[in-house]
């Protein structure tokens, strides 16, 4: 029987009480496009609001403007063009080497030159990193295994059987497909966050667990962007990816269950990153 996640406060790191600014993580964020201007900043309130000291968010010159102007809290940098490419990637790999954590994904959209973008990134870029919504699909494009960072990926099940090529649904009732989640994680080395009803959370070493934390309210759009942001911030923290995939996805579900007392299912995704200081206090 899958263990059910109970309580991750031992998890949560300890904070230096004489830390200095960007010793509680220096998160990047690498998203946006033409289509999707709000997911990386979505992702930047995640991670903001988990306690990362300092987001970064790297978006396309189309995005910037906008997003430069909706949060004095993010520092942001801008590439040239409408989408990620292999030349915006290489500034980017550049620009992060001392970051402590990267996420890459948010409103990327897709197409050849963002698989191409994202593989730059995570071939030269080895800091813990995580993959979420197209992001995910360049992993169909890596030649060897395993990658030389801790990595997290944060699919939802369409984006799941798009990367396996295959078409099934992962439930606890179906051991055949707990099986092949968990033989993902080990034959890849990457840690999975399965999102869904109920999270399906697999490590690299064979662990899996289940989450049941939330609520349909959080069938919002951008939650998963918030959610990937407070995965990085953990990472940055320097939790282990098994670790900052579980106590995430309890700590977002926490927040989505707060706010379905307060105000129904009506409640937007920045609601969930705003709350989580609450459930993290």
């Amino acid at each position: 029987m899958l263990k059910t996640i109970k309580n991750i406060k031992g998890l949560i790191p300890k904070r230096n009480p004489i830390s200095h600014k960007g010793e509680n993580g220096r998160v990047l964020i690498v998203g946006g496009s033409i289509d999707y201007y709000g997911a990386p900043m979505l992702a930047g309130l995640g991670a903001l609001y988990s306690g990362a000291d300092l987001v970064h968010l790297y978006v396309p010159e189309c995005n910037f403007d906008v997003t430069r102007s909706m949060y004095p809290d993010f520092i942001v940098k801008k590439y040239t063009g409408d989408r990620l490419s292999e030349r915006a990637a290489a500034e980017i790999v550049k620009y992060g080497k001392n970051m402590d954590s990267v996420l890459i994904g948010p409103g990327l959209g897709d197409g050849e030159t963002v698989v191409e973008g994202v593989l730059e990134i995570i071939k030269n870029l080895h800091i813990p990193t995580v993959l979420d919504a197209n992001a995910i699909s360049a992993l169909k494009s890596v030649e060897k295994f395993p990658l030389q960072q801790r990595v997290v990926i944060t699919p939802h099940h369409n984006e799941f059987r798009n990367l396996i090529d295959r078409e099934i649904d992962v439930e606890d009732k179906d051991s055949k497909s707990i099986i092949l989640l968990r033989s993902i994680s080990m034959d890849l080395h990457i840690n999975v966050l399965l999102k869904g009803p109920r999270d399906y959370i697999s490590s690299e070493e064979g662990h899996v667990e289940i989450n049941d934390t939330g609520n349909p309210g959080m069938t919002v759009g951008g939650s998963g962007d918030v959610l990937a942001g407070v995965v990085a911030t953990l990472l940055a923290q320097r939790l282990e990816g098994y670790d900052a995939a579980r106590a995430a996805a309890y700590l977002l579900g926490k927040a989505g269950d707060k706010l379905k007392k307060k105000k129904g299912f009506n409640y937007s995704s920045s609601d969930l990153a705003f709350m989580l200081p609450e459930v993290m206090r």
